[in-house]
This record gives C-alpha cells, sequence and structure tokens, in this order.
C-alpha cells in the first residue's frame, strides 16, 4: 500500500488515460473520462500505452519475418544469376539451367510479386482499432494543454527552462518534444491567446532539425506547420515585421503553397498602411494590480507573526489523554493546522478506496461548454453510516473541533490532476444573507449553513497545490496526515469574505485531500450566534 500511494505521488502530470472497453462490454455505464483531472485516472493509461508497444513489436517481427525471408533469397538468386552471366552460351546450354531459367522468371517472381502483396500488420491494426475507445479524447488534450498553460501562468515560469525539465528551479528528467510544445501553442492560437501562443511556438524552429535526427518524420511537426502557425500569431499580435520574415521562410520550403502567398500578400498590404494614431484620452492607462492569489500559490506574501503552535488538550475530553499538535495559521480569520491526525495506513486505505470511484468533482458555479473549470479534480463521497473508517475519521473530527457531525455532509476525497487547481471560492451558501436564493445549493437550508471545514491532506506534493486564502495571504502546503480547520461563519451567522480561499496548481506531483464541510443546525448551543461586535473568529 505504501509503495503504491509513492508512486502515485511522484507520478509525471504529463500522462492522459483511463479505461472503458471492458465495461461497456460487460453492459456498465463506461467510466467517466476527463483523464487529466486526476492522476489515479491517469495511471492505466500506462498499462495502455504498454499494450500499444508490445502490438508494435508484434508487428515489427512479423516485418522482420517477412523482411528475413526475403534477405534469405537473394544471396542464392544473385548467385545464380551471376553464374550464367559469366558465360551466357555455356550456362544457357545445359537445358536443367535454361529450363529453370523460364521456369523462375514465369513462375516464381509472379509469387515474389504476390508475397510483397500480402499485407503486414492487419491483426496489430485490428488491436489498435479495439483499443480507440480508450485512447484520450480532443477534449482530453484541450485540458491537458490548459493545466500545462495553468501552471506556467500561475508561477510565473520560464517557458524555455520548462519545456527542458527545470520546473521551478528543480530539473528533471523530462522533457517536451516539439509536438508537445505545438499541441500547447495551437491550444493558445485557437483559444485567442496569440501573445502566449508565440511565446510557446517560437521554442520549435531552432529544435525541429535535431529532432527530426531521432524522431521518425510521421511523429514530428512539419516544419511549414509551424512557421504558418507562427506566423499567424504575430499578425494577430500586429507583428508584420516577424510574421513576414516567416512567411519568406516558409515559401522557401514550399514556394507555390497558397496559404504562405495569400498570408504574404496580407502581411505587406499592412505593412504598408500607416499605423493609426491613439489619441491619448483612449489610451487605457496600465494599473498594476496586485494578484494576491499568484503571490499566495508563489510564497511570496509574508505570514503573519506572533503566531504559535501548542498541544490542544481540551476541545473535549478525549484530549486529555491523546492531545492534539496545532499550530497557528493565522487569527483573522482563525485557521490551525493539525499535525499526525491520520495515520499513514488510514490513508492508503482512503486512497484505495477512492481511486476506484472517481467521479469528476463539480462546483456550485457553472463553466459554460465544460470548458474552464474552476476546479480541475475528480472525487469520491464516502458514507459514513457504511464505512467504518469514515466512522472514526468523524468521530476525530469532533475531537478537533467539539462540534457535533451528526448532520454534517459526508467525507469527500479528492486527487487533481495536471495543473489540477480550485480557483478562489467559499464553502459558505451565506443562507443568512438576504441576497441568498435557494439555487445556489441542492441541499437546501434544512442543515443550516457550512460553519466551519476541515482539510485533510493525504499526500505531501513536490511543488504547488498549497490551499490559500487570498484575501489575508496565508499559504498551507499539503504534507501527508495534517489538517486545517476554520470557521467560515463570523458568529452572527454571516459568512466571512476573509475565508475565501483556493487550492493553487499542483506543479509536480499527485495531490490527494479529504474534506469534511460541518453544518451549523447542531451547533446551536455549541457554537451560539452573537452579535457581531461581540463575536471572535474562534467558537470559544
Amino acid at each position: 500500500m505504501a509503495l503504491k500511494n509513492k508512486i502515485w505521488g511522484r507520478l509525471p502530470g504529463y500522462l492522459l488515460a483511463t479505461l472503458i472497453l471492458s465495461t461497456v462490454v460487460l453492459g456498465k455505464s463506461p467510466v467517466e473520462k476527463s483523464h487529466s483531472l486526476s492522476l489515479v485516472s491517469m495511471v492505466p493509461l500506462l498499462e495502455l500505452e504498454r499494450k500499444l508497444i508490445d502490438n508494435l513489436v508484434n508487428y515489427t517481427e512479423v516485418l522482420e519475418e517477412k523482411l528475413q525471408t526475403v534477405r534469405s533469397q537473394i544471396p542464392l538468386m544473385r548467385s545464380e544469376n551471376e553464374k550464367g552471366k559469366l558465360d551466357a552460351i555455356s550456362y544457357l546450354s545445359n537445358p536443367l539451367n535454361s529450363f529453370s531459367l523460364i521456369r523462375r522468371l514465369h513462375q516464381d517472381w509472379l509469387q515474389w510479386r504476390k508475397f510483397m502483396e500480402q499485407p503486414v500488420g492487419v491483426s496489430q491494426m485490428r488491436n489498435i482499432d479495439t483499443w480507440l475507445d480508450e485512447l484520450p479524447t480532443k477534449m482530453d488534450l484541450w485540458e491537458a494543454c490548459t493545466g500545462v498553460v495553468r501552471i506556467q501562468k500561475t508561477y510565473n515560469l520560464e517557458i524555455s527552462d520548462f519545456i527542458k525539465g527545470k520546473i521551478n528551479g528543480k530539473q528533471y528528467n523530462s522533457s517536451m518534444s516539439c509536438s508537445d510544445i505545438f499541441a500547447v501553442g495551437h491550444h493558445l492560437a485557437k483559444e485567442n491567446r496569440s501573445a502566449e501562443a508565440v511565446q510557446w511556438l517560437q521554442e520549435i524552429p531552432n529544435r525541429l532539425q535535431e529532432e527530426l535526427l531521432v524522431v521518425p518524420k510521421h511523429l514530428t511537426i512539419e516544419e511549414v506547420e509551424v512557421l504558418k502557425l507562427l506566423a499567424e500569431t504575430h499578425l494577430k499580435e500586429e507583428h508584420y515585421t516577424q510574421a513576414l520574415d516567416l512567411l519568406d521562410n516558409g515559401l522557401k520550403i514550399k514556394p507555390q503553397d497558397a496559404t504562405f502567398l495569400r498570408l504574404r500578400k496580407k502581411t505587406k498590404d499592412l505593412l504598408k498602411k500607416p499605423p493609426v494614431p491613439i489619441p491619448e484620452k483612449t489610451k487605457k492607462k496600465e494599473v498594476p494590480v496586485r494578484d494576491t492569489y499568484k503571490l499566495s500559490c508563489g510564497g511570496m506574501i509574508k505570514k503573519p507573526s506572533k503566531l504559535h503552535c501548542f498541544y490542544n488538550f481540551t476541545t473535549t475530553s478525549f484530549l486529555r489523554l491523546a492531545p492534539l499538535k496545532t499550530e497557528q495559521i493565522g487569527l483573522n480569520p482563525y485557521i490551525v493546522l493539525y499535525h499526525e491526525v491520520l495515520s499513514a495506513r488510514e490513508i492508503s486505505m482512503l486512497i484505495d478506496k477512492a481511486a476506484r470511484n472517481m467521479k469528476i468533482a463539480t462546483t456550485r458555479t457553472a463553466y459554460p461548454n465544460n470548458k474552464n473549470r474552476g476546479r480541475t479534480a475528480k472525487a469520491y463521497w464516502f458514507n459514513k453510516e457504511n464505512n467504518k473508517l469514515a466512522r472514526r475519521i468523524t468521530r476525530r473530527i469532533q475531537d478537533m473541533t467539539g462540534f457535533d457531525l451528526t448532520d454534517s455532509e459526508e467525507l469527500q476525497v479528492i486527487n487533481y490532476g495536471i495543473g489540477g487547481h480550485y480557483l478562489t471560492h467559499s464553502d459558505y451558501f451565506n443562507f443568512a444573507s438576504p441576497n441568498y436564493t435557494r439555487k445556489h445549493t441542492r441541499q437546501g437550508a434544512a442543515l443550516g449553513d457550512r460553519m466551519a471545514t476541515v482539510l485533510f491532506y493525504l499526500t505531501d506534493v513536490e511543488q504547488g497545490g498549497a490551499t490559500v486564502f487570498v484575501n489575508v495571504g496565508y499559504s498551507v502546503y499539503p504534507r501527508a496526515g495534517t489538517a486545517i480547520f476554520w470557521y467560515n461563519l463570523n458568529t452572527d451567522g454571516n459568512g466571512d469574505p476573509l475565508t475565501r480561499h483556493a487550492a493553487c496548481p499542483v506543479i509536480v506531483g499527485s495531490k490527494w485531500v479529504m474534506t469534511e464541510w460541518i453544518r451549523e443546525r447542531r451547533q446551536i448551543f455549541i457554537r451560539p450566534c452573537l452579535p457581531r461586535s461581540k463575536g471572535t473568529s474562534p467558537k470559544s
């Protein structure tokens, strides 16, 4: 179990996969796709890739067998032919030789033609056809590209370093191929982010020739395609001189290419036009914006001082025997980090159970066309009534918080994928607000609002993946077995906007978390509503 968790924790964020064929054949519902949203969902693709590689090896063996047949006969045929050419008349005067020549040319070479016509690799191609449904889709590639770009943008990484495997200052034994880079650049161009597309695409030309020495031609990107897309993106950015140079280079390779000729004429016409001056009044002044989300994710915001660590003996009587190691993260809002609240065995059991049943994690905010997801992860909900481990963890949360969890939500286990993140959000519904409408939640207000949150970290994350409270600059990095706790509501029952938080993109590693949202109805006497002026963030 521990070894399996280590493997998941170290998987690189560049693979996309899940298996669906077997469930379709058996008549079950297909396994949910969107492979890049969860690293554990990608693990089966490694097995799929192994099958594809083995299939290709079988194809080479069939080719080798056919090739060996031809090669074994060529020396024999050439030897006989050269023997006859030394003295043709003498050779042909022997009826055995002359008869054999006639017979060979009439029969054998027609058989060789049939042998050459015989298709090679039919069964191997049929195997690939049976696996087509298991391959990542166009949407999977879109999500993977989005994840890679999210990592680079959020952490302001140098693209030239990133594609060489130097990620956030650490060198990895990985890199991006020209096809990888082109896929990201093409994605950005399609999303009308031409300035970013240029930054990626301009890295390809210098690498392409070197890659052609080791990569088969059918697997490489054609230079003309790179030049064409790079020229188009420069045109959108009004970089006409750069676009013209690229188009001229493309025409050297394909002098009659209609697209290059059309783009070149368009670029020349644009260069001839004098630039239109922009009146000073209409010029937009760029005001520097303090992006607390990016600053927090990058660990650039100074942490609060005057905080301390302590043993919690007092929340429940049980803690007198087993106090909790507690670290203050912030006082306003009040946030604490509990250490060593889950064992390695418990974590292994949680992950093993969840990994077999992951579904796309949804949010209360709708995102159009299934794109621009506010949350890129997959989730599994533990039924506390039917799971002994979930009930044990629930009792532990009661010791940590002092709250009654009878009506609280199920435990949600989450695994993030490539650049997995969760945009800035609040956990509370704000039922007490006059602006609240019931459509914001499926569960209604019967159980009360989400008074508090407990967020467990099930794995270490090598880089990235911090939980950040963007309005106050707090950052908490995942460490297996720890949990953070905070109050979502002020003591008057209204949501505390200072608790708005986000999950920063995972750079390297597999991030598993588990969340418990504690509802307020059962806490009416444990943490009663107080006037705002008398309330504090903690319940005491």
